[in-house]
């Protein structure tokens, strides 16, 4: 019973570490260690041994027939312990037709990943602000490549994570409270939690070593004469002359003789 005990807390135990891993990509050893993460780890394996206890005193057997060996029983129960806790772990039960956050087991899970959320949050804050790694960088010049940099050294880059880069992109640019080290710092933090801080480092330090592109000389000289060029004074705008009035037409004109003759055959 002791094996199979082991056995399935092994399968609630890799369960709730993959889960951990996919959570905190940036650190995920780090995320493992930490009292919220060792507690994850903990409560997922203790229901796998609750489970397999309980699938074993019920004498369930799963549909099986009493010709199958002992040996495959225990490795159905082991089985349905380990995937069975699981599963149940991350019930949740909600009205259906609203919006509002359902309660159930998945509830422990979430105040336990909140308790590791929110260690792992003090101790990258206080690893990323004890070093400068963005040093000679700056945010309103360097912050959309770095964000391309980062975002691309990942395999699968969730549109959520887009979205919100980009509005915090918006918002600290639009901050005119805020110097632009203070919003290159935040903006670091922000990717530190996405790629990790040696990947950022690594990105930085990239960004740092390019060369920056020098205008050649003629070209400042062109500019710098366009710029110093007076611009040419505008031409009056040129005024029609007068039209002369229009007299009325008589139907008579005179004639050379002072007789008067008619112009068409209208006039009859």
């Amino acid at each position: 019973m002791i094996i199979e005990m082991f056995l399935a807390a092994l399968i609630g135990g890799a369960i709730g570490v993959a889960e951990l891993v996919a959570r905190y990509r940036d650190k995920p050893v780090a995320a493992l260690l930490s009292p919220g993460g060792l507690l994850f780890a903990l409560v997922n394996t203790g229901a796998s041994v609750v489970a397999l206890i309980a699938v074993t005193a019920a004498g369930w057997r799963f549909g099986l027939p009493y010709t199958m060996p002992p040996t495959a029983l225990l490795v159905v129960h082991v089985i349905a312990a380990g995937l069975g806790s699981a599963a149940v772990l991350r019930m949740s039960f909600a009205p259906a037709q609203t919006s509002t956050p359902g309660t159930g087991p998945i509830a422990l899970l979430n105040g336990i990943l909140r308790i590791a959320d929110g260690e792992l949050e003090r101790k990258r804050a206080l690893s990323r602000l004890s070093h400068n790694d963005l040093a000679d960088l700056s945010f309103e010049r360097d912050h959309a490549a770095l964000a391309e940099l980062c975002c691309h050294l990942l395999r699968e880059f969730d549109l959520a994570e887009a979205q919100r880069l980009g509005g915090l992109a918006a918002e600290l640019s639009a901050r005119d409270d805020l110097t632009d080290a203070d919003k290159l710092d935040c903006w670091g933090l922000e990717l530190t939690r996405l790629v990790g801080e040696r990947a950022l480092r690594q990105a930085a330090r990239r960004l740092r070593d390019r060369p920056q592109e020098e205008r050649r000389p003629a070209e400042d000289e062109r500019l710098a004469s366009v710029a110093a060029e007076p611009d040419p004074p505008a031409e009056p705008a040129s005024v029609p002359p007068p039209r002369p009035p229009l007299g009325k037409t008589s139907r008579l004109a005179p004639h050379a003789n002072g007789r008067s003759e008619r112009k068409s055959f209208s006039d009859v």
